[in-house]
């Protein structure tokens, strides 16, 4: 890797409200959390009003914290690798950036639709009401704008690693493939099957494929972000070129034979179903275990990192490989529909989460913001962050054990002590991981007021 793996953009000033919309929705998604973790805490779950919001907190906190938060970290990356280089339609970044902010605030202001119920399909939980819909809608159109100004800018991408360029560049076409999807299957959708009639099979067959593919995004993304954090903790880092083109390739190919699912499955066909999920089980993992090979030992050899100004880039690097293996972990251990199958994905999608934290604070300074990792709070935020998603995510595969059913709160008072033990577990790390995902919006929002000194 001879080229700088930073970017370096001329113009970083729409590049800069991708990510403060990315942190605003995590905030949102932290407030809806806290009704999930009383939810399911013993002694709190029985209480009327968190046992009834539930099922919405819970759709609103899981499509803020993963969709609008990982896509516009996304955008992020795309909207900087483009950044100062022409488009040939004026003002599309703009637009794109509103329709999303708009959709964002209409995601979280859906449950106040009294006659909208959720729906818990896999990738993308809805809210049946129009307020909800709209909201998708205009994430989703955002993310499209964004991806026309990405493959209509120019490609003289100076100053930037082949490797990014082509990890970000292949990010924009499974993006492209995962909105396809979600396209055709919307259009191949038998007639007998509707919303009305059947909201749970028709939303989990909607966004099945699509949401599939959306994962191979996410982890292209987090890939460039290990990337970036590793450089950034040590300048040395290196990775052999036939092993990073290898990793960065994975995600892409995954994506690119989607459409041989959508053109030779009907969308309710057991073969379609069985392609995403054996997609995912033997190629989602490979590409960050690869990479992980050449970080961990990179993280070991900096580990006097934690205690330099770049400290906090070096915990979130950590906690972020970590938290990602133990999801990784977790999910050859699924048996049946409990609990144990959100503490597998909670792993994953926390250890991304934790990626772009770190890239978050490695990019302020580029915007004009102060440079946070130095900072004492930025420091700790992902340790306590991880640490709490740690004791959440084990009580969660511990309650597994005993059969506990997911996306169902309440019914506590009745279990063992065993299970009881292994809930409040899992609520005590919710109410750590909330408190470290709170951290990581204030150390923001200080970067943000404070700016450069």
């Amino acid at each position: 890797m001879n080229n700088s793996l930073l970017p370096t953009p001329r113009e970083t000033a729409l590049s800069r409200y991708w990510l403060l919309m990315g942190v605003s929705a995590l905030a949102l998604a932290g407030l809806f959390s806290l009704i999930l973790v009383i939810a399911r805490t013993p002694s709190l779950s029985n209480i009327p009003l968190f046992s009834t919001l539930f099922h919405e907190a819970l759709v609103v906190h899981v499509d803020l914290s993963v969709l609008v938060w990982f896509l516009s970290i996304a955008c992020l990356m795309w909207s900087l690798l483009v950044a100062g280089k022409p488009s040939v339609v004026p003002l599309l970044e703009e637009t794109a950036l509103i329709c999303f902010g708009l959709g964002n605030l209409a995601i979280a202001a859906s449950p106040m639709d009294p006659k909208g119920q959720a729906v818990m399909s896999n990738y993308i939980p809805v809210i049946t009401s129009p307020l909800f819909f709209l909201g998708l809608s205009l994430v989703m159109c955002g993310v499209a704008l964004m991806l026309v100004k990405l493959f209509t800018s120019g490609r003289s991408h100076q100053g930037h690693s082949n490797f990014v360029v082509f990890a970000l560049i292949s990010a924009g076409v499974i993006a492209t493939i995962a909105i396809a999807a979600f396209v055709w299957s919307f259009h191949q959708m038998p007639r007998e099957i509707t919303p009305a009639d059947d909201a749970q099979t028709y939303y989990e067959l909607l966004f099945w494929g699509g949401g599939h593919t959306l994962q191979y995004l996410h982890t292209q993304i987090l890939l460039v972000s290990w990337l970036f954090l590793a450089k950034a903790v040590k300048p040395d880092f290196s990775v052999r070129s036939a092993m990073l083109w290898l990793a960065l390739s994975f995600g892409l190919a995954a994506a690119i034979i989607v459409p041989y699912a959508c053109l030779n499955f009907e969308v309710t066909s057991m073969e379609y179903h069985e392609f995403f999920t054996e997609c995912m089980k033997y190629v989602g993992g490979v590409a960050p275990l690869i990479l992980a090979v050449y970080v961990i030992p990179a993280l070991y050899q900096s580990r006097r990192m934690r205690k330099s100004p770049q400290r906090a880039l070096w915990s979130a690097l950590l906690m972020s490989v970590l938290l990602f293996m133990y999801g990784g972990t977790l999910g050859e251990i699924i048996q049946g529909q409990n609990v144990v199958i959100p503490a597998h994905y909670h792993g994953s999608i926390v250890g991304i989460t934790l990626g772009f934290m770190g890239v978050a604070y490695l990019f302020l300074p580029t915007f004009g913001y102060k440079d946070v990792s130095n900072w004492r709070m930025a420091y700790w935020q992902p340790i306590v962050y991880g640490s709490g998603q740690l004791l959440h995510i084990s009580g969660l595969a511990w309650s597994g054990g005993y059969g506990v059913l997911r996306k169902t709160p309440g019914g506590m008072d009745a279990l063992s002590t065993s299970v009881k033990a292994a809930m409040g577990l899992m609520g005590l790390g919710g109410l750590i991981a909330i408190i470290g995902g709170f951290m990581f919006v204030i150390v923001v929002a200080k970067s943000v007021v404070a700016k450069k000194a």
